[in-house]
């Protein structure tokens, strides 16, 4: 079954049931990295607090580092231990969710382009095209990065349980364009402007993360695609 909840997208119709969840390996790793890089970018409530304080989110994340078909330094800054949970949830509405006339740093990516609802219209077809639909209880557009990453959670999630190649490929593909189209076109300007901005250091850190992990898995996907469309003689 599905190894990681999703909060903005619903799976209910996306034909997972009874799915074998693969035990490990570097696709696994990807996945995992999406589904954590996601949660960090929803409100967080007092729980979520607890276990960045702790240290539990940079843990979790650093072990899945391990595991990539790649080398890439995903270090997440902690947050300090005399700060509040309202004093952080305060910081984070005020960098993405809110602001007069927007806030500095938001975290929808249509935002970031030229037409909007061209973009969410693009990203709902994503979604549509896979069986899932957003969450009826998260009122939020399709273009929020947690749900833009929790969509490529469960893109390498499917390419990861496919037993065949020939099944696994639509999924890579799909990640692929994805973040070509979406959140690897826009993440790098988020980064941008809150790399101007006096952020507190774990918010710097998550998106930069963030937007290297995308940079790093889009270049592997590619790779993949270049070696799976060679010819079966090259290299004799």
């Amino acid at each position: 079954m599905f190894g990681f909840s999703l909060r903005g997208l619903d799976i209910e119709e996306a034909g997972v049931d009874g799915l074998k969840e693969p035990e490990g390996g570097p696709d696994v790793a990807r996945s995992k990295c999406y589904a954590l890089l996601a949660s960090g970018y929803n409100v967080p409530d007092e729980e979520r607090f607890r276990e960045l304080v702790g240290g539990e989110f940079a843990a979790a994340l650093g072990e899945q580092r391990g595991e990539l078909p790649y080398e890439l330094e995903l270090a997440i800054d902690p947050v300090p231990a005399e700060q509040s949970h309202d004093d952080f949830q305060a910081e984070f509405l005020g960098l993405f969710e809110v602001g007069a006339g927007g806030p500095p740093c938001p975290l929808y990516g249509g935002v970031w382009g030229a037409d909007r609802m061209k973009s969410m219209e693009e990203v709902a077809r994503f979604y549509n095209y896979f069986g899932l639909k957003l969450a009826d209880d998260r009122r939020i557009p399709p273009d929020h990065l947690a749900t833009e990453l929790e969509f490529l959670h469960y893109l390498t999630f499917r390419q990861a349980a496919s037993p065949l190649e020939q099944l696994a490929a639509p999924y890579r593909r799909a990640q692929l364009d994805f973040i070509e189209r979406q959140p690897g076109a826009w993440v790098p300007k988020l980064k941008e402007r809150l790399d101007g901005l006096e952020a507190a250091a774990f918010f710097t850190s998550l998106v930069d993360a963030t937007a290297r992990f995308l940079e790093a898995d889009h270049r592997h996907l590619t790779e993949e695609a270049g070696s799976s469309s060679a010819p079966a003689s090259a290299g004799r």
